[in-house]
């Protein structure tokens, strides 16, 4: 009799064990970054005032403008959204930021045009104008609203984007990050549904989903700071 009670307390053991192991992996599978970043040269100093150039549409955005039809003015108000909020927070966290309409006002008093896809001019006016020590950049390649309300969507928010931090002394890279998020339902994903703010109770909308990419980008290079 002892000896089936042991093995029967043994076996379960096991199992228990089994199932906080797979538990555990499955936790440790649904807390992968928020953002994907990348350093490859910086020091506290390039830090000390950053600039922001206006963000950029990806050649390849994906919105919500059918396949085929033009989404330029889609894809141009996707990326100036990004802007302001990336900006915001990396603010919120504690940086000196100059924002992009200000570097944009120094092209328009000059009278000359806004250089679209290059970073130099923006790097001098950045240094020379707000002595600023680097400025960031960044690209938005897809920016989905959702299709329904708060409780009830047909469609999830799905937002991409990438920054790109440069020294204005030099030019170099010094680091870059990635936010790429499609919104689970807690059915695909519960522990993943979870992260997202509201805990995965509701469906955010394209703008909740960029300021939580935008919030954690700007957590990310602090930790560097």
């Amino acid at each position: 009799m002892v000896g089936i009670v042991s093995a029967r307390f043994f076996t379960s053991l096991r199992a228990g064990l089994l199932g906080l192991a797979v538990l555990s992996g499955l936790t440790c599978a649904a807390q992968g970054p928020v953002v994907e970043t990348h350093v490859l040269e910086i020091d506290p100093p390039t830090l000390r005032r950053i600039a922001v150039a206006p963000f950029l549409p990806s050649p390849k955005f994906k919105g919500d403008a059918p396949i085929g039809e033009s989404s330029g003015g889609e894809a141009a108000d996707a990326a100036a959204l990004t802007t302001r909020f990336v900006t915001e927070a990396f603010a919120a966290e504690g940086f000196d930021m100059v924002a992009a309409g200000d570097l944009v006002n120094v092209f328009a008093v000059s009278g000359k045009p806004v250089p679209h896809g290059e970073i130099g001019p923006f790097k001098r006016i950045a240094k020379d104008e707000y002595g600023a020590t680097a400025l960031l950049t960044g690209e938005v390649y897809r920016y989905k609203a959702r299709q329904g309300g708060e409780f009830g969507a047909t469609r999830s928010a799905s937002v991409g984007f990438t920054v790109a931090l440069h020294a204005t002394s030099d030019g170099r890279e010094l680091w870059r990050a990635r936010f790429d998020k499609t919104q689970p339902t807690m059915s695909e994903n519960l522990l993943e549904a979870r992260r997202y703010p509201g805990g995965g109770a509701r469906w955010l909308t394209a703008a909740e989903l960029a300021r939580w990419g935008a919030r954690e980008t700007a957590q990310r290079l602090l930790e560097l700071k």
